[in-house]
C-alpha cells in the first residue's frame, strides 16, 4: 500500500496546487474586472454629469448647479458625488481606501470648482473576501472528494493488486507455486499478474524436471556403485575360486575312495559320502563365483560365446519343464505369456535361460500355495541406465528392448533390502537354501548381453523382474 499512498498523496498534493493557483488567478482577474468597472462607472458618470452642471451653471447659477451635484450622490455609502474648490482638493490628497475621479467645471473660461466622484474599496475588500471564501470551500469541496475517489480507486486499482503481487512473489521465494493470480485488471498490473502466473507454470515444469532428473541422477549413482561392488566382488570371486579349486579336487577325490572302500565300516564310508556331498556343493558354489567373475570380465570361450537370435518363447517353455516338479511340490502355478510377436533379441540362450531359471527359483520360493507366476514375453520402449548406450530407437524416441519379465504374487521384497537383492552372498533365504549367488550371477549375465535387470516389488503383493536384452546386435558392441 506504501505506492498507493504515494500516488494518493501525489494526487492530493498537485490538485491542491492547481486547485490554490487556480482560485489565485480567479481572485486577481475578478480583482482587476471589479477596478475597471468602478473606473468605467467613474468616467460615465462624469461624462454626462460635467457638461450638465456646466450647462445648468451657466443658465440657472451656481445654487441650481451645486444642488444637482448634491442630489446626484446615491443613498449608498459605497458611490459620493460632491462638489470642491481648488483649496479642498489640495488638502484632501488621494487616499488608498477611495477611487477618486475629480471632474472640473469651467464656466466662460473661469475654473469654478470640481465634482468629486468617490467609492469606497470597502465594497471591493468585501467582494475580494467573500470569492476568497467561495474559493476556499469550493478548492476544500473538490480536494474532498477528488482525495476520496483517488484513495478508492488507487487501492482498488493499485493498492490491492500489488498486494496480491508481493503476497505472490513471496509465496514464490518460499516455494510455493501453486494457486494462479487472478487480477482482473486489463492494464500493467494485469499484465505482470499473468506474466507470474506463465512464470510459476515455467519454474513448476522445471522443478519437475530437475527432480527426475536428480532422481535419475541418484539412480544412476546407485547403479554405478553396484556395478562396482560387483567387479570387485567378482574379482575377489575369482581369485579365491582358482585358489580353492585345487585342494577340494584332492578332497573330493579322497573322500570318494574312501566312501568305495568295502573295508572300511559302513560308518566311515557314509561320513565319507556326506564329506563328498559337502564338497561337491563347495564345488558348485565355486562355479558359479567363477560364473560371476567371468561376466564381469572376458567372455568364455566355446559354446557360452556363440551369439544368435534366441527364442524367448521356448526357451520360457522349456524352464517350465524344468521347474514343474518344484512348483507342483508347492503347488504354485507357472504360466508363460508371450505377445503376439514376440522378440528374438541376440543372445546366448543356455545363458538366459540360467537368468530365468534364478528368477522363476526366487519366484516359487516367494509364492504361496495357490499363487501364479507369469512369465510374460514382449518389447517395449524403455529408458535404459546411464552406463548403458542404447541403439534401436522407437517411435516415441526412446530405445526398444526386448522385455522378459517374472511377476509373482508373493510376499515382495522390503523397501530397505531392494537395493541390495544383487549383491553377491545377500540373502535373505534361511541358511542352506541359498548361496545369494543366484541374482548376481543372472545380474552379470543379463549386464554381459548389452542389458540390465529391473525390479519392482510391493510388499505383501508381489515382486516383478523385468530382463531388459538389446533387439540388435549392434548394441553388444
Amino acid at each position: 500500500m506504501k505506492l498507493a499512498r504515494k500516488l494518493i498523496l501525489s494526487m492530493v498534493v498537485g490538485l491542491t496546487i492547481v486547485l490554490v493557483g487556480n482560485a489565485f488567478l480567479r481572485v486577481r482577474r475578478e480583482l482587476a474586472a471589479f477596478e475597471l468597472d468602478m473606473k468605467r462607472d467613474h468616467d460615465a458618470l462624469a461624462r454626462y454629469l460635467g457638461p450638465a452642471v456646466t450647462a445648468v451653471w451657466e443658465s440657472a447659477g451656481r445654487e441650481v448647479a451645486l444642488d444637482i451635484v448634491a442630489k446626484t450622490t446615491p443613498r449608498t455609502q459605497a458611490l459620493r458625488v460632491r462638489w470642491i474648490n481648488e483649496e479642498e482638493l489640495r488638502q484632501r490628497g488621494y487616499p488608498e481606501d477611495r477611487l477618486f475621479t475629480d471632474v472640473p467645471i469651467t464656466v466662460e473660461g473661469e475654473r469654478k470648482g470640481y465634482i468629486e466622484i468617490s467609492e469606497s474599496h470597502r465594497y471591493e475588500q468585501n467582494y475580494v473576501r467573500s470569492t476568497l471564501l467561495r474559493s476556499f470551500v469550493l478548492t476544500f469541496v473538490a480536494l474532498l472528494g477528488t482525495g476520496a475517489l483517488a484513495i478508492v480507486l488507487g487501492i482498488w486499482f493499485v493498492g490491492n493488486p500489488i498486494e496480491k503481487l508481493v503476497d505472490k512473489a513471496r509465496r514464490i521465494g518460499d516455494g510455493d507455486l501453486e494457486g494462479p493470480l487472478v487480477i482482473g485488471q486489463r492494464d500493467e498490473l494485469g499484465e505482470l499478474a499473468q506474466e507470474m502466473n506463465a512464470m510459476c507454470v515455467r519454474l513448476a515444469e522445471a522443478r519437475l524436471a530437475l527432480d527426475a532428473e536428480t532422481t535419475e541422477l541418484l539412480r544412476t549413482q546407485e547403479q554405478l556403485r553396484h556395478a562396482d561392488r560387483l567387479a570387485t566382488v567378482g574379482k575377489l570371486a575369482s581369485g579365491i575360486a582358482h585358489e580353492l579349486g585345487t585342494p577340494l579336487g584332492v578332497a573330493l577325490m579322497r573322500a570318494n575312495m574312501i566312501a568305495m572302500n568295502e573295508q572300511l565300516p559302513r560308518e566311515a564310508r557314509a561320513a565319507a559320502r556326506i564329506v563328498g556331498e559337502q564338497i561337491d556343493r563347495i564345488t558348485r558354489i565355486i562355479r558359479q563365483l567363477l560364473d560371476f567373475a567371468r561376466g564381469r570380465g572376458e567372455r568364455p570361450p566355446g559354446a557360452l560365446h556363440r551369439r544368435v537370435p534366441a527364442d524367448l518363447v521356448a526357451l520360457a517353455q522349456r524352464s517350465v519343464t524344468m521347474l514343474e516338479p518344484l512348483a507342483d511340490k508347492r503347488a504354485v502355478t507357472i504360466e508363460v505369456a508371450p505377445a503376439d510377436n514376440p522378440p528374438e533379441p541376440i543372445a546366448n540362450a543356455e545363458q538366459i535361460q540360467q537368468v530365468l531359471v534364478n528368477l522363476l527359483v526366487n519366484a516359487i520360493h516367494a509364492s504361496q500355495e495357490g499363487d501364479r507366476v507369469i512369465i510374460a514375453i514382449g518389447s517395449r520402449e524403455v529408458k535404459p541406465p546411464a552406463d548403458v548406450t542404447p541403439v534401436v530407437w522407437g517411435e516415441k524416441q526412446e530405445p526398444q528392448y526386448a522385455v522378459l519379465s517374472v511377476k509373482d504374487q508373493g510376499v515382495g521384497i522390503a523397501p530397505e533390502v531392494l537395493p541390495r537383492i544383487f549383491e553377491p552372498f545377500f540373502t535373505t533365504k534361511a541358511v542352506g537354501e541359498g548361496t545369494g549367488l543366484g541374482l548376481s550371477v543372472a545380474y552379470g549375465i543379463v549386464r554381459e548381453h548389452g542389458g540390465w535387470i529391473d525390479v519392482t516389488s510391493e510388499l505383501g503383493k508381489g515382486t516383478c523382474f523385468s530382463v531388459c536384452l538389446p533387439t540388435q546386435r549392434s548394441e553388444l558392441v
